[in-house]
């Protein structure tokens, strides 16, 4: 291996020096760049340092002699053609035409990364005046080859075999045929035999479920078609516009508790489904009406939206409770309502319109040891801060109830929809303008959608303070069927 360093003010001069001195077949092993000043001692621009193969640079260095004077004009011309001339005057040469055959296959030159170069020059030597002659030369060897596969295949065509030979592979590959005719065929069978199976237990679960929803909400039992009574009771119920989960917990109950004889009977029947009406309505009375051990105040707080009359049922509780502070939260300023109400019962009310103002007032009543009663309208302001509110509340006061105070003269879904709203943070629910509802079922509807809140107090008049009473399931049963 022959290893030397070239520089020059640029790379082309750098590769010039590279292939007049090592010849085409050197390989460039590091190349630096030397950029900006430095000093007196700066080398050239540009650093190569170049080697090649000691069987190449003979080769080389016996063309060099050849030519004299006429390397430095040979060494312009392009790569390949050089590289083309030096192999072809050492394979010439008759002194070195043993060693050329000793060592043509295993030389520096012929292996390595000099092989791509001698392939390079191959391929440029065959490479005529266009591409298309470059491919034709390419092509050349294949076309023997394929050839001579298409003679093979003729002759294999060409080849005459015995006719019972031809016989017995027909037989074999009908036989085969047939087996294979006959196993996908079957599969199939077994599959839709499965199938079949399959849809026929699907059918039977889906007519059990049918069963089983017919006996849970029982409009189209065979029994109770039969049985007028039973049909009577369902119509009846359907009528006053109670759900279907009510209904149908209703002749559960009736046929698990009666007889036969007795579901027949049009009395036991209402009966039953007026006592279960009236277990599934649930009735408490309010905190600050029972005993307390302690002589803490109960907070009695009313919250609700829009158009519910509890300013009025917040007058009628006033009334009823002893030494009490009411305190209105009105964040718009509100006419104060009720005056004469106010000056005839000498109650104690005060109008805030923020909260800090709220617990102020609350926590000075607390300190008196009174009772206080927050009247609060969430959604009198521009943001709803009912929750805020409420968890202020609850935070603050050891003893608070949170009544949710919704009309009967609403519609059953905006009731659902508050009761919804406000669940998590309520103690009961008052029910004001009894007295003018026509629906008795919507009501019915909404306290069993929310059970667990307990009816504290109905508001049955627009009168201070008579038209106010406790809740009771009686109330609700008697305006249903009009009692």
């Amino acid at each position: 291996m022959y290893v030397k360093k070239f520089e020059a003010e640029t790379l082309d001069e750098a590769l010039r020096s590279v292939k007049g001195e090592l010849g085409p077949d050197a390989i460039i092993l590091k190349t630096i760049t030397n950029k900006g000043l430095k000093g007196a001692f700066k080398k050239g621009r540009v650093e190569i340092t170049a080697a090649i193969s000691e069987e190449s640079y003979s080769k080389k260095s016996n063309v060099d002699r050849a030519l004299g004077e006429h390397k430095k004009s040979f060494y312009q011309a392009p790569s390949s053609s050089i590289n083309h001339m030096i192999n072809e005057y050492n394979d010439h040469a008759p002194a070195s035409s043993n060693s050329a055959k000793v060592n043509g296959g295993g030389g520096y030159g012929n292996i390595g990364l000099n092989k791509v170069v001698n392939t390079v020059s191959k391929a440029s030597s065959k490479f005529k005046s266009s591409l298309d002659d470059f491919l034709t030369t390419e092509e050349e060897e294949p076309q023997g080859t394929s050839m001579s596969m298409q003679d093979y295949l003729d002759e294999e065509e060409e080849e005459i075999i015995p006719q019972r030979r031809v016989e017995a592979a027909e037989k074999v590959s009908t036989s085969e045929v047939r087996v294979e005719e006959t196993g996908p065929n079957e599969y199939e069978r077994r599959l839709k035999a499965q199938l079949d199976s399959q849809k026929k237990q699907i059918e039977i679960l889906e007519q059990k479920l049918f069963e089983l929803s017919k006996n849970a909400i029982g409009p189209r039992n065979s029994k109770d078609e039969e049985n007028p009574a039973m049909t009577d009771l369902k119509e009846s119920l359907r009528t006053l516009d109670l759900s279907e989960s009510i209904v149908g917990t209703i002749l559960k109950k009736a046929r698990f508790e009666l007889n036969e004889v007795d579901q027949r009977d049009e009395d036991q029947l209402f009966d039953l489904a007026l006592r279960e009406l009236a277990s599934m309505i649930n009735t408490e009375l309010p905190m600050f009406s029972t005993t307390q051990e302690d002589d803490i105040p109960v907070v009695t707080a009313l919250i609700s939206e829009s158009s519910s009359g509890q300013t009025s049922m917040a007058m009628k509780l006033a009334v009823l409770m002893e030494d009490v502070k009411v305190i209105r939260l009105r964040s718009d300023k509100q006419p104060v309502e009720n005056e004469f109400a106010q000056k005839v019962f000498n109650l104690d009310i005060s109008n805030v319109e923020t909260l800090s103002h709220l617990m102020s007032e609350a926590r000075k009543a607390i300190e008196d040891k009174r009772q206080i009663l927050l009247d609060i309208k969430v959604n009198a302001g521009k943001e709803d801060e009912s929750k805020k509110i409420l968890d202020t509340l609850k935070r603050s006061f050891k003893k608070l109830e949170v009544l949710a105070n919704i009309s009967a003269i609403h519609s059953e879904l905006y009731n659902r929809k508050i009761l919804s709203k406000y669940k998590e943070k309520l103690n009961g629910v008052i029910i004001s303008n009894v007295d003018q509802c026509l629906n008795y079922g919507a009501l019915v509807n909404t306290h069993y959608k929310f059970n667990n809140l307990p009816l504290k107090f109905f508001g049955t008049g627009p009168t201070v303070p008579d038209d106010i009473e406790g809740a009771t399931a009686e109330r609700i049963l008697a305006g249903m069927f009009n009692l």
